[in-house]
């Protein structure tokens, strides 16, 4: 198996980026409590202005919180987005496309906690780099115009001057950044096939004492190549049975030839050939037909059953390697 491609790092843009937090500790709780009740009251008109659906759009809570600066100070945070909720959604409607992509083009292998080590082969990366960079272009630079322009308009004024008649100084609006960046998929080129043997670098090194450092060096490669492997074939597993399992799958046959061109750029042709050729084939026929297929070209009616014995022994293959 021919693990060469890409290690990718993927930073999103968080809709944290659209919130400011107004330090309300020096008015009277009272006002506070005024002043949390007509924000959320006039977010929520916002809302309803700029949404596409205002119907379907709920009411909006603004978050307060203390802070502890010392043992005898403690600051009351208003943490709030000035901003329509739609772009907050945006970003989160983003961020879940953008991680779609890169499930897509990539196979996980590896998960510390809850970052994931992602493998990008080779033929995948143009595609993958494209579609980020028409993410920020059709996406996020738009966004950006658009918090300009509200934040110029009359809506950004009428809550600046609510923030003022309860005794807050607006100025925290006025300047507020929204830092939006870009999403970004950074690629580093890899070769877990990479040998010690076939390094001229490490030739002469083999007449003098490092002999037995290079021996353990190429023992754990090996080891971490096969580990590396065998997540892959566990991973490609996973998404062919989520397929086989599922009645209907949204553009079935796309999804399968992606996995298709993953599997041929890792060297694994013999998974194409038995078991993504013949699922697109039961996938094709009728409900009805399925089971009668799946039992003729597997030996079960399962189908589920069928790929899953079908990539276990090619994982048992790959491990005895």
């Amino acid at each position: 198996m021919s693990l060469n491609g890409f290690i990718v790092d993927v930073r999103t843009v968080s809709e944290s980026n659209l919130e400011l937090e107004v330090d309300a500790s020096r008015i009277a709780w009272e006002e506070y409590r005024k002043l949390v009740d007509e924000l959320g009251d006039v977010l929520s008109e916002v809302d309803e202005k700029w949404s596409a659906r205002s119907r379907l759009v709920r009411g909006r809570s603004v978050r307060g919180r203390f802070r502890r600066v010392t043992a005898e100070d403690r600051r009351r945070i208003l943490r709030f987005s000035p901003l329509p909720s739609s772009y907050s959604n945006i970003l989160k409607n983003t961020r879940t496309y953008m991680y779609g992509l890169v499930a897509d083009n990539c196979l996980v292998l590896e998960q510390v906690g809850t970052r994931k080590v992602y493998l990008l082969p080779r033929p995948m990366a143009p595609l993958l780099v494209e579609g980020v960079d028409k993410i920020n272009r059709e996406v996020i630079e738009p966004l950006r115009k658009n918090i300009t322009e509200f934040k110029e308009g009359e809506d950004y004024l009428r809550i600046e001057q609510l923030l003022f008649r309860h005794g807050i100084d607006p100025t925290v609006l006025r300047t507020a950044p929204f830092n939006l960046g870009d999403f970004v998929v950074d690629v580093l080129p890899v070769d877990f096939g990479y040998s010690v043997n076939g390094d001229d670098v490490y030739t002469k090194m083999r007449r003098t004492e490092t002999v037995k450092g290079l021996e353990l060096l190429k023992a754990q490669l090996a080891r971490k190549h096969r580990e590396y492997a065998l997540n892959a074939v566990s991973d490609i597993t996973r998404r062919i049975v989520d397929l086989a399992s599922g009645r209907r799958s949204h553009d079935l046959e796309g999804k399968l030839g992606a996995l298709k061109e993953i599997c041929d750029s890792l060297g694994l042709g013999d998974i194409s050939e038995r078991v993504l050729k013949p699922l697109k084939e039961i996938m094709g026929v009728r409900a009805s037909e399925r089971e009668d297929l799946t039992e003729k070209l597997f030996g079960t009616r399962n189908l589920k059953e069928a790929v899953e014995n079908a990539l276990k022994a090619f994982a048992q293959v790959l491990e005895e390697e």
